[in-house]
């Protein structure tokens, strides 16, 4: 981990917590064993009541407390306060793969446009349906993106850089805040998704049931598949191809000599 006394870290690493004494150590030790070591971890705790607060100290984490402002709001105080030059977003039940750190400054460093990357996420400890529904899911959204170059970030993993969060004010404090925020950007800058690195969350989200959980997730859906769709700049030209087509075709049959 960099030294902040002496230099400035590549990465902060923001983690909202409550009561998260549990899964918050596989977390952070997942961290630990970076291959990249120059980065930060912010915990933004709001108010736990068990061990979270002194297992994030214990890794070295600056710790700021809030007061029931919730995950969103909480991301935005932390990346107020980073001193990273790339923010990383990220949950306290995350598993982060060894070369993640190494690979993301690695795609940053040879593109200069780049703003932010994400990644797909896969519950390792999930039913199989619940496996099965992610990889779907992230199937559909990597194609989305491929069609209308609109992201769909999700801040299991979410890197972008720290100069631009701030600009654009954060993260509104909606559901699903991250995905919106993250189509709302790559409207006018280069968010990708990084397709070479999956991270492992918890499956806890699923455990309420297939049907409570798609339930829950039904609003993201529409919001995602359809809306997206038919705002997409793919649909778009071609909506404008057939109307140019449309057009040359009748100046045609307009300036066709008579015989």
């Amino acid at each position: 981990m960099t030294d902040l006394n002496s230099t400035r870290p590549l990465f902060s690493i923001i983690v909202p917590t409550f009561n998260e004494e549990q899964l918050l150590p596989c977390l952070l030790e997942s961290v630990r064993r970076q291959t990249f070591q120059d980065y930060e971890i912010i915990v933004a705790d709001d108010r736990s009541t068990d061990l979270t607060r002194k297992i994030a100290l214990r890794y070295g984490a600056r710790v700021i407390t809030n007061s029931g402002i919730g995950e969103y709001p909480s991301r935005n105080m932390a990346a107020k306060i980073a001193y990273g030059s790339v923010l990383v977003f990220t949950g306290a039940d995350t598993l982060l793969p060894r070369n993640l750190l190494s690979s993301v400054a690695a795609k940053f460093g040879r593109d200069p446009g780049l703003a932010g990357i994400y990644c797909p996420t896969y519950p390792y400890d999930a039913a199989l349906w619940a496996k099965i529904e992610y990889t779907l899911w992230y199937t559909l959204t990597t194609l989305l993106y491929w069609i209308t170059r609109e992201a769909n970030a999700s801040t299991a993993f979410f890197a972008m850089k720290t100069e631009l969060f701030r600009e654009t004010g954060g993260f509104h404090p909606t559901a699903f805040a991250d995905s919106s925020f993250s189509r709302q950007l790559s409207r006018n800058y280069k968010i990708r998704p990084c397709l070479d690195m999956m991270i492992f969350v918890s499956g806890r989200r699923t455990k309420m049931g297939i049907a409570a959980f798609n339930r829950y997730h039904l609003a993201m859906i529409m919001s995602v598949v359809f809306k997206f769709f038919r705002a997409s700049r793919w649909l778009r030209a071609e909506n404008e191809y057939r109307i140019a087509l449309h057009t040359r075709s009748k100046h045609r049959k307009r300036d066709s000599p008579k015989n």
